[in-house]
């Protein structure tokens, strides 16, 4: 009995972390931004901007989904919740938007806007992008456009899931990423800049900048392998 017991914890963690397309596609996506300061030699800001970008992408589509899904937010009290939705069909190739949805998404919608631009804004001002990012960045962000387009189609859009949705479980997609960057902010950015700063070693050599890309790693493989769903990304 104990033996099968370990055989099956074992089978629940390992195999949980395997059959996550999120999970391996996030160690994919940051063994990329390893690949590009090692190959590519990219900057601290073109990282960055990845990262943000990422974020961006994530919100913008997860908002969208969140407009078309029809059932209530639970414990959200207000008239609107406890009513039938009001439909909008704008276009008849997709679904119809609730207008309850709307003011809902723009009120969360707040958030992640203020914190992608409060971070956002010290690199750009400090920094010329007239000559445009590489290819190579070019091409990771398509990357993560087409990933997240994946993650949309398999969560929201086939079988129609989305009917059987609320507004909150396409913010609980699109929260995730905030908070992975809350993470990433406080356990890898500060704690590594304080050790690098206080060790006066060179903040330009790209070796020092894997000591950040390799925890930020670990972070977005675990916050990969959770489900938003499931793992407390709930969002009233």
């Amino acid at each position: 009995m104990g033996t099968s017991s370990q055989t099956g914890g074992s089978k629940t963690i390992p195999g949980m972390l395997r059959e996550s397309h999120d999970f391996v596609l996030a160690c994919i996506l940051n063994s990329a931004l390893i690949l590009g300061v090692v190959v590519f030699e990219w900057s601290l800001l073109e990282i960055a901007v990845i990262y943000l970008i990422e974020i961006a992408i994530i919100n913008l589509l997860f908002f969208s989904v969140a407009l078309f899904t029809p059932q209530s937010v639970d414990d959200l009290g207000g008239d609107s919740w406890g009513e039938e939705p009001t439909s909008i069909q704008p276009i008849g190739l997709i679904p119809p938007v609730y207008r309850r949805n709307i003011n809902y998404v723009l009120r969360k919608a707040v958030i992640p806007a203020f914190i992608l631009t409060v971070i956002m804004t010290p690199f750009l001002s400090g920094s010329d992008l007239d000559s445009g990012l590489p290819l190579s960045v070019g091409l990771t962000i398509a990357g993560i456009v087409f990933f997240q387009l994946s993650r949309v189609w398999r969560y929201f859009i086939v079988n129609r899931s989305y009917q059987d949705k609320s507004p909150a479980d396409a913010m609980a997609f699109a929260f995730a990423p905030v908070f992975e960057l809350f993470l990433m902010l406080v356990f890898v950015v500060v704690p590594v800049s304080f050790v690098i700063i206080g060790t006066g070693t060179d903040l330009d050599s790209r070796a020092v900048w894997l000591l950040y890309l390799v925890p930020m790693g670990a972070i977005r493989a675990w916050i990969g392998s959770l489900d938003p769903q499931t793992d407390d990304f709930s969002v009233k």
